[in-house]
């Protein structure tokens, strides 16, 4: 299980909460670009704590993929409530899902690969075709428009 990074009501501070925060806010009206930048920012520190705590490289990915389809989810309801530090918001989240993983991991679940495999195209779909390039694991690149080429392989 991982942990939350800071505690999950304190106030954003200077610059990089505010910036996070203002990310999410464009997150809740829909803004794909900030969604991307967000993703860019925070997915390795995301995945890095997730496959800590996690068996397998895949469930870390997995997870990862699953926290960022849910902040978009969520997005709106997070930036009602202000004085929530943002990366402890995100942390949480994927806190959750380790949770989840690592309870389905011990019971077999015939459906987490369908949901994996739906996440991942709807991240794919929500990240954008597009030659912006993303980190997808340690010193790992790809273009995200190559997201919807991991689902054949």
């Amino acid at each position: 299980m991982i942990e939350a990074l800071a505690p999950a009501r304190t106030a954003t501070t200077a610059n990089g909460g505010d910036r996070l925060h203002e990310l999410v806010a464009r997150i809740a009206t829909g803004d794909r670009a900030a969604f991307r930048c967000l993703y860019a920012f925070l997915a390795m520190p995301v995945w890095r704590e997730a496959v800590r705590a996690l068996p397998q490289p895949a469930d870390a990915r997995a997870v990862t993929r699953s926290t960022f389809v849910e902040v978009w989810h969520l997005a709106g309801h997070h930036v009602d409530h202000s004085g929530i530090d943002t990366r402890a918001w995100i942390a949480a989240i994927a806190a959750r899902r380790v949770d989840d993983r690592l309870r389905t991991s011990t019971t077999p679940c015939p459906v987490l690969g369908d949901y994996d495999s739906h996440t991942h195209r709807e991240l794919a779909a929500l990240l954008g075709a597009g030659h912006a390039t993303i980190r997808i694991g340690p010193a790992t690149f790809t273009r995200v428009d190559h997201l919807n080429l991991d689902l054949t392989t």
